[in-house]
Protein backbone atom coordinates (compact mmCIF):
# COMPACT_ATOMS: atom_id res chain seq x y z
CA UNK A 1 0.00 0.00 0.00
CA UNK A 2 2.87 2.38 0.67
CA UNK A 3 4.14 1.72 -2.87
CA UNK A 4 0.72 2.79 -4.13
CA UNK A 5 1.00 5.90 -2.03
CA UNK A 6 4.40 6.64 -3.61
CA UNK A 7 3.46 5.74 -7.19
CA UNK A 8 0.42 7.99 -7.58
CA UNK A 9 2.35 11.28 -7.14
CA UNK A 10 4.82 10.03 -9.76
CA UNK A 11 1.95 9.45 -12.17
CA UNK A 12 0.57 12.90 -11.40
CA UNK A 13 3.98 14.42 -12.11
CA UNK A 14 4.23 12.55 -15.41
CA UNK A 15 0.80 13.76 -16.45
CA UNK A 16 1.72 17.34 -15.55
CA UNK A 17 4.90 17.05 -17.63
CA UNK A 18 2.90 15.85 -20.65
CA UNK A 19 0.58 18.84 -20.35
CA UNK A 20 3.50 21.25 -19.95
CA UNK A 21 5.33 19.74 -22.92
CA UNK A 22 2.22 20.12 -25.07
CA UNK A 23 1.85 23.72 -24.02
CA UNK A 24 5.52 24.33 -24.88
CA UNK A 25 5.30 22.54 -28.26
CA UNK A 26 6.25 25.20 -30.78
CA UNK A 27 5.83 23.07 -33.91
CA UNK A 28 2.07 22.84 -33.57
CA UNK A 29 1.75 26.54 -32.81
CA UNK A 30 0.70 28.33 -29.67
CA UNK A 31 -2.08 26.99 -27.54
CA UNK A 32 -5.25 28.92 -28.34
CA UNK A 33 -7.77 30.07 -25.75
CA UNK A 34 -10.30 27.27 -26.30
CA UNK A 35 -7.63 24.59 -26.36
CA UNK A 36 -5.99 26.00 -23.23
CA UNK A 37 -9.31 26.05 -21.38
CA UNK A 38 -10.07 22.48 -22.47
CA UNK A 39 -6.60 21.33 -21.40
CA UNK A 40 -7.02 23.03 -18.03
CA UNK A 41 -10.43 21.47 -17.35
CA UNK A 42 -9.27 18.05 -18.53
CA UNK A 43 -6.12 18.30 -16.39
CA UNK A 44 -8.06 19.25 -13.29
CA UNK A 45 -10.53 16.42 -13.82
CA UNK A 46 -7.79 13.86 -14.38
CA UNK A 47 -5.75 15.08 -11.42
CA UNK A 48 -8.68 14.99 -8.99
CA UNK A 49 -9.29 11.27 -9.49
CA UNK A 50 -5.72 10.20 -8.58
CA UNK A 51 -5.72 12.68 -5.70
CA UNK A 52 -8.86 11.03 -4.29
CA UNK A 53 -7.33 7.57 -4.80
CA UNK A 54 -4.10 8.75 -3.14
CA UNK A 55 -6.03 9.98 -0.12
CA UNK A 56 -7.97 6.70 0.09
CA UNK A 57 -4.79 4.60 -0.21
CA UNK A 58 -3.05 6.69 2.45
CA UNK A 59 -5.92 6.23 4.88
CA UNK A 60 -6.01 2.49 4.19
CA UNK A 61 -2.25 2.15 4.66
CA UNK A 62 -2.35 3.86 8.06
CA UNK A 63 -5.41 1.91 9.20
CA UNK A 64 -3.85 -1.38 8.05
CA UNK A 65 -0.87 -0.70 10.29
CA UNK A 66 -3.27 -0.21 13.18
CA UNK A 67 -4.92 -3.57 12.50
CA UNK A 68 -8.35 -2.35 11.44
CA UNK A 69 -10.44 -5.16 9.93
CA UNK A 70 -12.50 -2.77 7.82
CA UNK A 71 -9.27 -1.49 6.23
CA UNK A 72 -8.24 -5.04 5.35
CA UNK A 73 -11.64 -5.69 3.76
CA UNK A 74 -11.57 -2.38 1.88
CA UNK A 75 -8.03 -3.07 0.66
CA UNK A 76 -9.00 -6.52 -0.60
CA UNK A 77 -11.97 -5.00 -2.47
CA UNK A 78 -9.68 -2.24 -3.83
CA UNK A 79 -7.18 -4.89 -4.98
CA UNK A 80 -9.97 -6.93 -6.59
CA UNK A 81 -11.06 -3.90 -8.61
CA UNK A 82 -7.50 -3.23 -9.79
CA UNK A 83 -6.91 -6.90 -10.66
CA UNK A 84 -10.14 -6.90 -12.67
CA UNK A 85 -9.10 -3.72 -14.48
CA UNK A 86 -5.69 -5.28 -15.15
CA UNK A 87 -7.29 -8.39 -16.62
CA UNK A 88 -9.56 -6.27 -18.83
CA UNK A 89 -6.56 -4.26 -20.03
CA UNK A 90 -4.58 -7.45 -20.60
CA UNK A 91 -7.25 -9.08 -22.73
CA UNK A 92 -8.10 -5.90 -24.61
CA UNK A 93 -4.46 -5.41 -25.62
CA UNK A 94 -4.21 -8.74 -27.43
CA UNK A 95 -2.99 -7.09 -30.63
CA UNK A 96 -0.46 -4.81 -28.96
CA UNK A 97 2.39 -6.89 -27.47
CA UNK A 98 4.01 -3.86 -25.83
CA UNK A 99 0.82 -3.19 -23.85
CA UNK A 100 1.16 -6.43 -21.86
CA UNK A 101 3.69 -5.07 -19.37
CA UNK A 102 1.52 -2.59 -17.46
CA UNK A 103 -1.47 -4.93 -16.92
CA UNK A 104 0.85 -7.74 -15.81
CA UNK A 105 2.58 -5.40 -13.34
CA UNK A 106 -0.79 -4.25 -12.01
CA UNK A 107 -2.09 -7.79 -11.60
CA UNK A 108 1.15 -8.93 -9.94
CA UNK A 109 1.38 -5.94 -7.61
CA UNK A 110 -2.25 -6.03 -6.51
CA UNK A 111 -2.24 -9.82 -6.31
CA UNK A 112 0.80 -9.82 -4.04
CA UNK A 113 -0.88 -7.34 -1.69
CA UNK A 114 -4.02 -9.51 -1.60
CA UNK A 115 -2.00 -12.66 -0.96
CA UNK A 116 -0.12 -10.98 1.89
CA UNK A 117 -3.38 -9.80 3.46
CA UNK A 118 -4.83 -13.33 3.22
CA UNK A 119 -1.80 -15.02 4.82
CA UNK A 120 -2.39 -16.74 8.19
CA UNK A 121 -0.17 -14.23 10.02
CA UNK A 122 -2.16 -11.31 8.56
CA UNK A 123 -5.44 -12.98 9.52
CA UNK A 124 -4.11 -13.35 13.08
CA UNK A 125 -3.04 -9.69 13.11
CA UNK A 126 -6.49 -8.49 12.10
CA UNK A 127 -8.28 -10.94 14.43
CA UNK A 128 -6.86 -9.05 17.41
CA UNK A 129 -9.79 -7.46 19.33
CA UNK A 130 -8.07 -4.05 19.55
CA UNK A 131 -10.24 -2.97 16.60
CA UNK A 132 -13.26 -2.80 18.89
CA UNK A 133 -11.34 -1.10 21.69
CA UNK A 134 -9.83 1.71 19.60
CA UNK A 135 -11.74 3.73 17.05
Amino acid sequence: MWLHFAAIPCLLGAFAMVILLRMADVESGPVQGDEAAAMLLFSLGVLLIPAAVLTFVGILAVKLLRGRRWARTATLVFNGVWITLGLIALFSSAYMPSAFIQPLLTIGFEGSIAICLCAPSAKAWFANPRDELET
